[in-house]
């Protein structure tokens, strides 16, 4: 189980998040919806070790040897962070590496031994389409094949926490099935975020979503067509409950 006991990181009134309380089981993908503006990055750079609280805590409790249960904090060590794949915003690459050589490197950075480095190279490239580019430079790629190199960094780990900021963008329509099948697919072992500004993409994969509004979560288990509702301008909203 993921937890989050009233976590806190506000740059300004109404800026960040504040008080959020969360529990999440393994199989489940939460969408985390909300304006612009919200909160909602900020909630998943928490959730993914990126940033750190200025109160409360997020706590990742994992199945250990002989039924113990290992109970991971955000904030302190390492250990939380081996367990996160984390695919940003603006996805940074180094261009000069092809694709496979900057996997490999991603891979060991996030600790991937060398006995499952090869295996966890294939399966990544394979889950995101990028075994006919594994030799090519990644800044001669495209934004949308650049997206899916960082996806598969994400997924490199085999992470128990994979947190999503809009991984749809420049990905063309051919390949988000794709991707919307390889979220449904990790959910099965991982607890799963996603941000995003497409209500179809987001629908086809969550489980359950949390809206956010001014910093803090208002709402944490709505379905689908409750939170896009809710995400719509007012005049819209009236003519839909019409």
């Amino acid at each position: 189980m993921l937890k989050l006991e009233n976590v806190t990181l506000l740059y300004a009134p109404n800026r960040g998040i504040q008080e959020a309380s969360l529990s999440v089981e393994p199989g489940e993908v939460i969408g985390v919806v909300g304006g612009n503006g919200v909160g909602k990055s900020t909630l998943l750079g928490l959730i993914a070790a990126a940033l750190v609280p200025q109160y409360g805590r997020v706590t990742l409790s994992l199945a250990g040897i002989g039924g113990r249960v290992r109970r991971l904090q955000s904030d302190i060590g390492i250990g939380y962070r081996r367990h996160v794949g984390y695919l940003t915003e603006s996805a940074p690459v180094y261009g000069e590496l092809t694709v496979k050589h900057y996997l490999a490197f991603r891979a060991r950075l996030h600790g991937v031994g060398l006995f499952r480095l090869r295996r966890r190279l294939n399966e990544a490239m394979l889950r995101c389409g990028l075994q006919p580019h594994k030799k090519e430079l990644l800044g001669r790629l495209s934004l949308g094949l650049q997206r899916r190199v960082a996806l598969a960094e994400a997924l490199l780990s085999a992470p128990a926490v994979l947190v999503l900021d809009d991984p749809f963008v420049g990905i063309d329509a051919a390949q988000r099935s794709t991707i919307a099948n390889v979220i449904r697919e990790v959910s099965t072992r991982s607890h799963v975020f996603i941000s995003g500004h497409d209500p179809l993409l987001l629908k086809a994969c969550c489980t359950r979503f949390v809206l956010i509004e001014n910093a803090r979560i208002v709402a944490d288990d709505l379905d689908a067509d409750t939170a896009m509702n809710r995400l719509l301008p007012e005049p819209l909203r009236k003519e839909t409950e019409a």
